[in-house]
């Protein structure tokens, strides 16, 4: 089914530096692709000028603000766009979540429509696949990255996927919809991190069909430190894999 229309949602957490770069390169792929793009940025409670820039790019592209004055984590960005494009999209329209860090590469994008377009409901931009780059990325980002595959291939052990945790993913939104009919606002509780994969477990209850895309990370055009931490990330992670495991997702 041919992607029109595209919403992309960005979680922003104090990003000035990065989402003016970022917000222009989605303006050039709309005007090169000719799809129809809606940008939705959730401002989780930056102190920054977050908010400010993206309502200056209200009037230079469609752009949506979402989010409150207080920091609620990725799933509250994530929770908040899931229902978004599900309450303002139709089932073949498609979302795309991203960093709003500028280490993901909007180009990509029609990469990921072509495989949508071909009968995909769900596809990962993955750094474990052949052709996969990441250009600056600390031993440890890659050490705890690895290790979470493998977590995840042994306890949740899914057909076509090796990137559980990244974070450049596009649903189609018939899927998302779907899932919120199946598990309600609990489709995404995870506050943190690893929302990104309770969502992909959950979805995958749904027998959506997933396939992947080698990844190309830029951690030389991040202006800032990661917010990740990778020890209490995995703690948790782990914690989380044994009681999706009892819950049957995955």
């Amino acid at each position: 089914m041919p992607v029109r229309n595209l919403f992309i949602g960005l979680p922003a957490f104090n990003e000035e530096i990065a989402l003016p770069r970022l917000l222009g390169k989605i303006a050039g792929l709309r005007e090169a692709s000719g799809l129809e793009i809606t940008t939705l940025v959730y401002n989780d409670g930056s102190t920054d000028r977050t908010a400010e820039i993206a309502r200056d790019w209200q009037a230079r592209m469609p752009l949506v603000l979402l989010g409150t004055a207080a920091n609620g984590g990725l799933g509250a960005g994530l929770r908040a766009l899931v229902r978004h494009a599900c309450d303002n999209g139709a089932p073949d329209d498609v979302l795309v979540v991203m960093d709003c860090d500028d280490s993901h590469d909007p180009s990509q994008i029609p990469q990921i429509i072509a495989r949508l377009e071909s009968g995909d409901d769900l596809v990962i931009a993955s750094r474990f696949r052949r052709g996969a780059s990441a250009v600056r990325v600390p031993a440890l980002r890659h050490v705890t990255a690895y290790g979470a595959m493998i977590l995840f291939k042994t306890i949740h052990p899914l057909r076509s996927v090796l990137d559980y945790t990244c974070g450049y993913r596009a649903y189609r939104v018939g899927l998302l919809q779907r899932g919120l009919q199946v598990f309600g606002p609990s489709l995404v509780s995870e506050p943190g991190f690893s929302c990104m994969a309770e969502l992909l477990l959950k979805l995958n209850r749904l027998k959506p069909r997933i396939s992947e895309v080698p990844l190309m990370l830029r951690y030389d055009l991040k202006p800032t430190a990661s917010k990740v931490e990778p020890g209490r990330y995995i703690t948790r992670l782990l914690w989380l894999m044994v009681k999706w495991r009892a819950r049957g997702f995955g």
